[in-house]
């Protein structure tokens, strides 16, 4: 029964009080496990934000980085504007 009990878990808002003493604990019982699983995963979730520092460890601060210059990017440009900028400084050239 307490098997059962356990497949069958129903919150205890929704048990009735007629159900069989061995399932009514049985659902009790899970019901406190699951609260204190809740509780242990939530103290996990807190503790595991904070990293302590080492006793006696000095930190040190960088100089900010110097700023990356701005990349040279070729320009590709397709055969045909190719051909009339060669087409038309030959032009002005003459």
């Amino acid at each position: 029964m307490r098997r059962w009990a356990r497949i069958n878990y129903v919150s205890a808002d929704l048990r009735k009080e007629t159900w069989n003493p061995i399932v009514l604990d049985e659902m009790r019982m899970k019901d406190q496990e699951m609260r204190e699983a809740k509780d242990n995963s939530m103290n996990t979730r807190v503790s595991s934000m904070y990293v302590p520092l080492a006793p006696g460890v000095t930190c040190r601060i960088d100089e900010a980085h110097e700023e990356a210059s701005t990349p040279h990017i070729l320009k590709m440009q397709d055969p045909t504007t190719r051909y009339l900028r060669q087409l038309a400084t030959e032009l002005t050239d003459d």
